[in-house]
């Protein structure tokens, strides 16, 4: 493949194709490349989902580092705005503007569904069959690799035959949430897509009477933090980060149990314009924080201990009795429901199921067999076939999907045009990293997704590519560690970081303090595992 042309086919233009786009043209000039789109836009899934859509992660976080247009300022308005988050449509504009400023949609065949990957007879490259609509012939070429980009939003997740389900993804639209009003809705799933749609069938002007359905706890993240009212993002830096997992997670739970019942002493101590001398209304702040106690330690020892859900609007609507939270149904009728905190059990016959559970990857289908993300190393090049790749199917327990698409696609586009060799050893590599992320994340089905800690993971290819974060002075190296971190900070991107502004270091300057002190403890913890 490194020699010569080649042709190469990435299937998907959301976020991540067009990111596994812009980077395979800088790094195969001499290749014909061609990228296949279900749809005629370039905004996937999220771009618009429907009206008064916020984005979990912030801006700054989020934007593809070789197009960094936002900052990590933060509006005084104590979050009311919410301007540091994508809304409404404003990610698919900011995914147009990717594809113009690249010049990407010239390489791109609109309204063609791929319906199959398959390796050819010969044994060498794979042949893509595809269809510009139902009714049409379908067509075959024959490319020398091949990146999937289909994401994880595919096909829903069945939870039965319940005769009022309804697809979770019409719900996308504005229209078909407004129209259901006056309905018993049950919305089942823990994730922030289920905490999301039952929060807008809460909404008092729908008049609807919505009940959400848990198995588990939920580790709820506020957007905006109490120590000095800044996204949680923005508190989030790499020095943090670069505490071993074991010990920051343990230190996490504390604070986080801390936070949800020590919000004021927070606000108190780590004041800003957002957060100083806010008002907290008795009755509905004080049902706030006894839920948000009651889903983190449900959530404890469990899935959803690691696992984030930063659509924390919900607990507003279980505070003012919009939102009623249940455990699971007890039987497939779905008119009796397990009680959620000692509460006993709950009649509720819904005329609305939104079975909000996940969904299924489209791998099988298009490549065929038990074809499986866990068959790729570090969830993106395929153990066996060096021409095979995946960009956008690892699922952060705290982070975003884009900016590790980001990382992934430039790995990718490295390994094809031959800069990050085949590692001797990837088979034995690959099996202790199945076996490992299998222990971690008991509980995720990791054939379907990749879960990783987002920096870590993303440090980790960078490494392979020769691109980890480099610190020019010791005032970068302060900045790149205390600011909020991003993928700005690897090497590659050093040109955007320096032509912008120094972020701000929002984490107080004591627990900045204190993180520093826990690094001799990491280092000895490290060590003793490594002597093990």
């Amino acid at each position: 493949m490194t020699a010569g042309r080649g042709r190469l086919a990435i299937v998907g233009a959301g976020s991540s194709g067009l990111i596994s786009l812009k980077h395979a043209l800088d790094a195969l000039p001499e290749w014909e490349i061609e990228c296949f789109e279900e749809s005629d836009t370039v905004t996937g899934a999220w771009g618009r989902p429907y009206d008064g859509f916020v984005s979990t992660s912030t801006k700054y976080t989020t934007q593809f580092s070789c197009l960094p247009v936002y900052d990590a300022s933060v509006q005084p308005d104590r979050g009311e705005s919410r301007s540091e988050f994508f809304r409404d449509g404003e990610y698919g504009e900011y995914l147009n503007r990717f594809a113009e400023h690249f010049d990407l949609r010239r390489h791109i065949k609109f309204r063609r569904r791929v319906l199959s990957v398959r390796r050819p007879q010969d044994a060498t490259g794979w042949e893509v069959t595809f269809q510009s609509d139902p009714a049409a012939e379908t067509q075959t070429s024959r490319f020398d690799a091949v990146i999937l980009c289909t994401g994880l939003v595919a096909e829903p997740r069945s939870s039965g035959d319940h005769p009022h389900a309804i697809d979770p993804r019409t719900l996308f639209s504005h229209e078909r949430t407004a129209s259901i009003t006056g309905k018993a809705v049950a919305v089942i799933g823990g994730g922030e897509m289920a905490a999301d749609f039952a929060n807008r069938f809460a909404r008092p002007e729908l008049g609807n009477r919505v009940l959400l359905s848990l198995r588990s706890g939920v580790r709820v993240s506020p957007r905006y933090h109490p120590i000095r009212g800044v996204p949680s993002d923005f508190l989030r830096n790499r020095l943090m980060l670069s505490i071993h997992e074991d010990i920051r997670n343990r230190i996490g739970n504390w604070f986080v149990r801390t936070r949800i019942r020590r919000q004021e002493w927070l606000e108190w101590l780590f004041p800003d314009a957002k957060s100083a001398g806010a008002a907290h209304d008795t009755q509905a702040y004080a049902r706030r924080k006894q839920w948000g106690e009651i889903l983190n330690r449900r959530a404890q020892h469990n899935l959803f201990d690691m696992f984030h859900n930063k659509s924390d609007d919900f607990l507003t609507a279980v505070a003012e009795d919009r939102l009623r939270i249940v455990g699971p149904p007890v039987d497939s009728s779905l008119t009796k429901w397990e009680g959620f905190d000692d509460d006993g059990p709950h009649h509720f016959t819904p005329d609305v199921v939104v079975p909000a559970i996940g969904f299924r990857s489209r791998l099988g289908e298009v490549l065929g067999g038990g074809a499986s993300v866990r068959d790729f190393y570090l969830g993106c090049r395929h153990a066996e076939h060096d021409d095979l790749f995946l960009v956008g199917f690892a699922r952060p327990v705290i982070g975003n999907i884009p900016s590790i698409s980001e990382i992934q696609a430039r790995y990718v586009s490295s390994v094809i045009a031959g800069r990050t060799p085949r590692p001797d050893n990837l088979t034995e590599l690959h099996r202790a990293d199945v076996e490992a992320r299998t222990a971690r994340y008991r509980g995720v089905d990791t054939r379907l997704i990749y879960p990783v800690e987002m920096f870590p993971y993303c440090d980790r290819l960078a490494a392979a590519m020769g691109e980890s974060p480099r610190a020019a002075s010791l005032v970068d190296w302060w900045t790149q560690n205390t600011a909020p971190a991003t993928t700005l900070d690897y090497h590659c991107f050093g040109e955007q970081r320096g032509a912008r502004p120094r972020p701000p270091t929002y984490m107080p300057t004591v627990l900045i303090a204190l993180l520093l002190a826990l690094k001799p403890v990491d280092w000895t913890y490290r060590l003793l595992l490594a002597c093990r």
